[in-house]
């Protein structure tokens, strides 16, 4: 048994030399002046699943009652990932800053190919309810789609048709960076800005879509619709073409744009996250138009590690080492917007760690997700891939 003891104004400590030599062999709490000083995570774990009791001027308190001194935003949702993270029989701790060198963690650095197309010699009709266009010439039409992949030549995945179809982020791009001519089925010729305000009234956040959009489109990539994914785009590497060796390819990256003043519910968010893993895909994030005034001090819960290999055998790693992860532990119902998530991003990478988002649902099991930044050559939109991670 363990004996912990509480003061409202001090907080928990055990100080009972087998206590004190169990915890620090486990790596629990900090250990000053023969005592070992505990979080209130810790505590509750301890309570909860260590045969641990806490004592107030003598008196056993229970669970709830030591939980109710500290009302802090999470609390359970802290105590629950702490929990899971311990029942692994893995190291974890209450984030501190870090001190000493900061060891920055290598990106992912994503090959580009710059887009080549000359001025476009031909026309586009316009349907502003529909948000589409079609371009008639057909030697051009299959040019844009076999060449660059722009636009749907015909019907999608039959060979019959000679329209080609194109949504309006690619009509805004080639309008925009190729003399693309937009004409509306209204009447008079449009302008790329023109076709982004239609866009802009009928679908939200219009004008962020187009911007990554046009930043991966400039770099070489193909982009298409995520539709079937739950994002708003599948990601081709340059050189994907449709009619590759008479067949089309798959995309292995599906990319969700995440406004920086959006805030979404983490259940919505996960899922999409999960339907991209369940089809084999990599799911990217994009965070754009933030700014550096934009980035908040957000509080980060934890520091995590893992286990290293040593030798024949996997051991777990302890703070004598570095830690691998900041979490930020989250509710299923809880809502999360862009800037919070950049902002816990950037303290991560300003660690050298690697975010970790420790998810807990209504029935207490946890999800893990980790979070990876992606290097866009000459990008200054923020990208992270988003990968589940069983610990």
């Amino acid at each position: 048994m363990i004996a912990m003891h509480f003061s409202p104004n001090k907080g928990v400590w055990v100080e009972e030399e087998e206590g004190v030599e169990r915890l620090r062999k486990n790596y629990f709490g900090e250990f000053k002046k023969g005592k070992v000083w505990l979080n209130v995570e810790e505590a509750l774990y301890l309570m909860a699943y260590q045969n641990a009791y806490c004592y107030q001027k003598g008196e056993r308190i229970g669970f709830s009652e030591l939980a109710s001194h500290f009302p802090e935003k999470n609390l359970f949702v802290r105590y629950n990932a702490c929990r899971d993270w311990r029942d692994r029989g893995l190291v974890i701790e209450r984030f501190r800053e870090l001190k000493g060198k900061k060891s920055k963690k290598s990106l992912k650095r994503y090959p580009s190919k710059p887009f080549k197309q000359g001025k476009l010699k031909v026309k586009a009709h316009w349907y502003p309810d529909d948000l589409s266009a079609v371009i008639e010439d057909e030697k051009v039409g299959r040019a844009l789609f076999e060449d660059h992949w722009i636009g749907q030549f015909g019907v999608y995945k039959q060979d019959r048709g000679s329209l080609l179809t194109l949504d309006f982020l690619e009509t805004i791009f080639l309008a925009k960076h190729f003399s693309l001519e937009v004409v509306s089925i209204a009447g008079g010729r449009i302008s790329h800005q023109e076709v982004l305000g239609f866009a802009a009234k009928k679908r939200e956040y219009a004008r962020q879509i187009y911007e990554v959009y046009e930043d991966w489109r400039l770099r070489g990539f193909v982009v298409k619709t995520g539709f079937k994914f739950g994002s708003h785009f599948r990601i081709y590497f340059p050189g994907a073409s449709p009619v590759k060796e008479g067949a089309y390819v798959h995309s292995r990256h599906v990319l969700h744009v995440f406004p920086k003043e959006q805030k979404l519910l983490i259940s919505e968010w996960a899922r999409a996250v999960r339907v991209a893993h369940g089809v084999k895909k990599t799911f990217l994030l994009g965070i754009p138009e933030m700014t550096e005034k934009d980035y908040q001090d957000i509080p980060a819960d934890f520091l995590a590690y893992r286990r290293k290999k040593v030798g024949a055998n996997w051991v777990r790693e302890t703070p004598e080492d570095k830690p691998r992860y900041l979490m930020a532990a989250v509710a299923e119902d809880e809502l999360i917007g862009g800037v919070e998530l950049a902002s816990l991003l950037k303290k991560a990478n300003d660690s050298g760690l690697e975010l970790i988002l420790s998810i807990s649902d209504r029935e207490t099991a946890i999800t893990y997700y980790v979070l990876k930044k992606v290097k866009l050559p000459d990008s200054e939109y923020e990208y992270y891939e988003i990968e589940w991670m069983k610990p």
